[in-house]
């Protein structure tokens, strides 16, 4: 080939080459020249400290990944969060109305109740918002938990006693505290407590249950199986529908176990349903498939953390002040009083309510199948609850076998929880006529219908036995309207052949108020036979301690304790609580610094 053509060939080439697309031409990245050796060692290093931050990024999330907050938004029209709030329902609700919101706290947990209206639902809705974990929080969380299992050691006795729990809580969260130093290094201090919090929820607790058991509105907490949502009993709003909802029946079965164990009872297929109580007193009831055909249940009935009082019911218009110190004086004086009403009428609190009326000089002694009563710490009183028998059907002791037993410790008043059976009624009655003061509840709407439950069987208990009974004091709870009222008061009088109520108080749901509609005439005899007191010093005594009662209300006396010192007060120098209430004095001076300032920091129930 001559040069020409060479030539040729060469500048063909290259036209072709030029004509290809871009596209087709891979990139060459220049090759970079090696920096100086003095540059290098520095590069190496951040290279290898941004390396180190991305992975224990990835492993522990930062604060942002680790908790979002959700914004709470209130106007009527407020639009539910799916990010933040678990959803309940399928469809998207519309035109919800915001009816009531608060905060709840609970192990350093918070969180906001939003109760709403929606077009969709017949009853309000209760939604729980508060701030929802990361996956990779989740995880961090479960690694943690295992860890700390190893970490705290508990003695027997903290195993045992359901009254450590708050030892055992203060444990748990002291080391999960040291554990977020190691595991979420990148977490506020208030971010920790709140991963704390929920940890011990989970571990020593009911999960997203111990927040609602925070809600001083709430009065019953439901779980009818994992199927359908928990629900609530409201005091402002009755029944609603929460957005909680269990992951399957085994977590409903292990919350029932969990909470028989702390207490000494079990719930097996053997034994389907359980009777206890929480460590905090709420009371609880708890049934296994298939004799519960839906699912697995449980029903938590809620007590005031600050017990109420007869400051609370007379500011709740329950009872009136002439009414309270007409029981005041019965009680005074050891007439026998019995509280009668229908499911969730509020006859235990009634009784409790009138318990600190007793004299601090005398013994008492309660029998309950679960502790429910609570009386101030100035008075001589042994509580006792029943149990029931092991897997082997040992070890049972029943209210009648504590209550004849109680009649071995001379006790000067005896309080029962609830009659329930013929049996427990007889023990009670006879240890009225043996000369013991009782208190207790029974199931009936009316007076009338207490007397006929007595003296029928299965009950059956003859005339002579009733006529020991003075006083019975009837609730009622009006579900349509919420509220609690004392519907009658009446008095049993013996006669010659049988026993007449005679009924001198009832409620007029028309005026709602509590009505005079009779006149005392056994506890006015009563009180006259053993006291020598005329029909018109009764009346006075009655009026003086009505004043006591409105002064009380005046000056907010209403917890347990400052109750109870003003009671025993009186007892003492009945003239010095007197001329205190007359001139509505301060009463910082008559309960002293530790009871005032309990009154003032007492929670409200």
């Amino acid at each position: 080939m001559n040069k020409n053509n060479k030539a040729k060939t060469q500048v063909k080439q290259k036209q072709e080459t030029t004509n290809v697309p871009k596209e087709a031409i891979p990139d060459k990245k220049p090759i970079k020249k090696p920096k100086h050796k003095t540059e290098s060692i520095p590069a190496v290093k951040n290279h290898a400290q941004n390396y180190k931050k991305k992975s224990i990024k990835a492993i522990h999330p930062t604060k942002k990944q680790m908790i979002k907050t959700p914004k709470i938004v209130k106007n009527p029209n407020h639009k539910i969060n799916k990010k933040t709030v678990k959803k309940t329902t399928s469809k998207k609700e519309k035109n919800t109305n915001i009816l009531e919101t608060y905060t709840i706290l609970a192990d350093n947990v918070k969180a906001t109740v939003e109760i709403k209206t929606t077009e969709t639902e017949y009853i309000p809705l209760y939604f729980l918002v508060r701030p929802q974990m990361s996956a990779a929080t989740h995880a961090v969380l479960n690694t943690m938990r295992d860890e700390l299992i190893t970490m705290v050691n508990l003695s027997v006795k903290e195993f045992v006693d359901p009254s450590a729990l708050t030892t055992v809580k203060k444990k748990f969260i002291k080391k999960a505290m040291e554990l977020m130093e190691k595991y979420l290094p990148y977490a506020t201090d208030k971010d920790k407590e709140l991963l704390s919090g929920n940890l011990i929820h989970e571990m020593l607790g009911l999960g997203d249950i111990e927040l609602i058991l925070s809600d001083p509105y709430l009065e019953e907490i439901v779980i009818n199986g994992h199927k359908e949502p928990l629900w609530v009993y409201h005091k402002h709003h009755g029944w609603v529908k929460t957005d909680i909802k269990l992951k399957n029946e085994d977590q409903v079965y292990n919350y029932a176990s969990a909470i028989g164990r702390r207490v000494g009872r079990q719930i097996t297929n053997l034994d389907p349903l359980m009777d206890a109580h929480l460590t905090t007193g709420d009371r609880v009831n708890a049934t296994l498939f298939p004799i519960s055909t839906q699912g697995n249940t449980i029903t938590i009935r809620k007590f005031s953390r600050s017990p109420w009082t007869i400051i609370h019911f007379l500011e709740a218009k329950t009872l009136t002040k002439e009414v309270a110190a007409l029981l005041w004086l019965a009680i005074q004086y050891e007439l026998n009083i019995l509280v009668a009403g229908g499911t969730a009428a509020g006859k235990t609190s009634m009784l409790n309510i009138l318990m600190p009326f007793m004299p601090p000089n005398q013994r008492i002694i309660s029998i309950e199948d679960t502790r429910e009563i609570n009386l101030p710490k100035f008075l001589h009183w042994v509580p006792f609850s029943s149990r029931e028998a092991n897997p082997e059907g040992k070890g049972a002791v029943s209210m009648l076998d504590l209550l004849t037993n109680a009649l071995r410790m001379r006790p000067d008043r005896i309080i029962i929880g609830e009659i329930r059976r013929a049996k427990e009624a007889e023990v009670m009655f006879e240890a009225i006529r043996t000369g013991h003061s009782a208190y207790a509840t029974f199931h009936g709407d009316k007076a009338t219908e207490v007397y006929k439950r007595l003296t029928n069987p299965p009950m059956n208990l003859p005339d002579a036995f009733l006529s020991a009974l003075h006083i019975i004091v009837v609730q009622y709870r009006h579900r349509r309207k919420g509220l609690r009222r004392t519907l009658e008061v009446a008095e049993l009088i013996p006669t010659d052949t049988t026993n007449q109520l005679n009924v001198v108080y009832r409620w007029n749901p028309r005026t709602d108020v509590l009505e005079k509609i009779g006149k005392l005439h056994r506890v006015v005899n009563e009180i006259n036979l053993y006291t020598g007191m005329t029909d018109i010093e009764i009346d006075e005594d009655i009026e003086k301690k009505a004043m006591i009662l409105d002064w009380m209300i005046k000056r907010q006396i209403k917890t347990v304790n400052a109750v109870g010192k003003v009671i025993a007060e009186y007892y003492r120098d009945e003239k010095k609580v007197i001329e205190f209430a007359s001139k509505n004095k301060n009463p910082s001076e008559l309960l002293g610094d530790e009871l005032t300032k309990e009154l003032f920091s007492g929670e409200k129930p």
